[in-house]
Formats: C-alpha cells, structure tokens, sequence
C-alpha cells in the first residue's frame, strides 16, 4: 500500500506571481503556518539568496520541492520532441540548464513536457527522439541528485500532446525508465478525464512509475462553452458544486485506487491543480483547494 502526501501547487494557483520570486516566497512562508502541506510545487528562483532561503525551508519543513520547466518552454517555443534537430537540441539543452538551478533551490523533482503532437505518421519518429532527449535530460539530472517528472496530457481534446493516451505513455514510458530510473510519471485526472478512458485503468497502468498525482477539474462535454483543460476550480465548501466532473467523492474513490499500488514507489504526492488568474482572490483559492484536498482524504475509506 502506497503513503499519500499532500502538496500545494503554488506554480498554478499563484501563477500571476510567478516570476516575482520574494512574492513568491512570501506565500511560501504563509502556507507553511497551515501545518497541512508536506511538499510544494513551484516556478523557477534565480536570485542566489532566494535560491538559498527556499532551500533552508525545504530542509526545515522536510517538504518536498518540485518546479515544472512548461512555461519555461513554451515563452521560447522549445520542444524536446521536434523532428527539427537544431530546434531539439536547443530545447535539451535548456532543459540541462534549470537543472543546476533546481538543484540550489533544494529541489528533488522537475516535470518536462512530451512536447506537441505531430502528424500520425512522424509520431513514432517523434517518440524515438524524445526517448533521446529525455535520456540525455535524466544522466544530467542524476548528477544532481534529481528526478525527472512526466506528465502525459491529452492529446485530441484540448493539449494535443505527444504522449497522451496512457497505455501508449506507458509503453513508450517502460524502456527508457528501465535505463534511467530517475524518472517518473505525473498522473493529472483532468488530462485523463479529457482523455476519454478511464481514470481508474490509467491509474493501474502507470502504477509502477507513479509519482505524483493532480486531481484536476474540468469539463469534457465538447459543446460547453468551458470545454477542456482550463484547471477549473473546484468549487466552494462545504460542497464544492461545479459543473465539472471533479467532487471530494470522485477525489477519494481515486486516491483510495491509487494507495492499493503495490509497484513502484512507495510515497506518492498529491495536490489539486487550480489556475489563479490576475485579479482573482488568490488565498480564497487556495483555501478552497486546501479544504477540497482534506475532504478527500477525510472521504477515503482506507485511511
């Protein structure tokens, strides 16, 4: 049975703030006072002493640091997974340089994209040179003692991501992870919900690389003007009413699937994925999560 830690992904709910690192730490600092959260997910620190004081709060509060290189990527048009070979390279490269970084800021995970989805039939060659450039991303990672992270998004619906579908992630997934064990898969329940199969199988299926788990909500009725994965909220307590798909029910019935794992690590984190917006009530979002993520746990039935 797999141990489930909970995580606050600032990167997303606070994402108005995401290169104004003190305002960053800041929330860092207040989320640390709710004596709820275990691990944080977050952008990327280039100042050396804010590089430092996140180090120091990791190792204090013994949390666990994760930042995703997405953003990153997707301001300079990079893509690990491009038939282009100057373009890759590029790309891989960039990668290799957060790595250092992620590194004084104490950090043990960092997520990186699959990269867009092509035509049918340069996907193969597509994934061939992706099992490449993630190889060559997780030697340089070992060398700093850090993991990689994959997250598969959908690929017809809403993302149009390389690695989608999860049978066909994780079959990709498997040989390359055997030859670098550095490296895991992130299960988000929005990508899979959109995805069209079902939450539970996907769970089973990626259970031995299984790291970190999103629960996401969204709406995958493609007639409804809110469509797709736009990390919807989860609505507020007590009752967290929304038109999507995501209740505490749903929350509990995959995380009480998910802790019957009995492959692949035994510590699993989850956080739920919310999207701030400039000008939203970004605490009241968090507070919403937050009370959202304890209900879940309260629902499981195998704690």
């Amino acid at each position: 049975m797999k141990k489930l830690i909970t995580s606050a992904h600032i990167m997303e709910l606070f994402m108005p703030y995401l290169d104004d690192e003190k305002r960053v730490l800041g929330v860092i600092d207040r989320l640390r006072v709710f004596d709820f959260y275990h691990g944080v997910e977050m952008g990327v620190f280039y100042d050396k002493e804010n590089q430092k004081k996140i180090r120091r709060i990791l190792e204090e509060d013994q949390w666990c640091g994760v930042t995703y290189s997405t953003p990153y990527m997707n301001r300079q048009g990079f893509d690990i997974s491009s038939l282009d070979p100057e373009l890759r390279k590029k790309s891989v490269e960039f990668e290799i340089s957060l790595l250092p970084v992620a590194a004084e800021m104490g950090l043990s995970y960092v997520g990186v994209p699959s990269g867009p989805d092509t035509a049918p039939e340069k996907r193969e060659a597509a994934k061939e040179v992706l099992a490449d450039s993630f190889a060559s991303i997780a030697d340089a990672a070992q060398k700093y003692g850090i993991s990689l992270l994959l997250e598969p998004l959908d690929r017809y619906a809403h993302k149009k991501r390389l690695l989608g579908p999860m049978d066909e992630t994780c079959e990709w997934f498997a040989p390359v992870q055997a030859a670098h064990p550095n490296m895991y898969i992130h299960w988000d329940s929005a990508h899979e919900k959109l995805g069209g199969i079902d939450l539970f199988r996907t769970l089973d299926l990626c259970e031995p690389f299984l790291q970190r788990i999103h629960l996401c909500n969204c709406i995958d009725d493609k007639t409804h003007p809110c469509f797709g994965d736009l990390h919807m909220e989860v609505g507020q307590p007590p009752l967290f009413e929304t038109e999507g798909f995501l209740t505490p029910e749903v929350g509990a019935a995959l995380l009480d699937h998910a802790v019957q794992g009995k492959t692949g690590v035994d510590t699993v984190y989850v956080s739920v994925e919310v999207l701030g917006h400039p000008g939203d009530d970004l605490w009241h979002k968090e507070y919403c999560t937050r009370e959202f993520l304890k209900k879940c746990f309260e629902l499981m039935k195998t704690r």
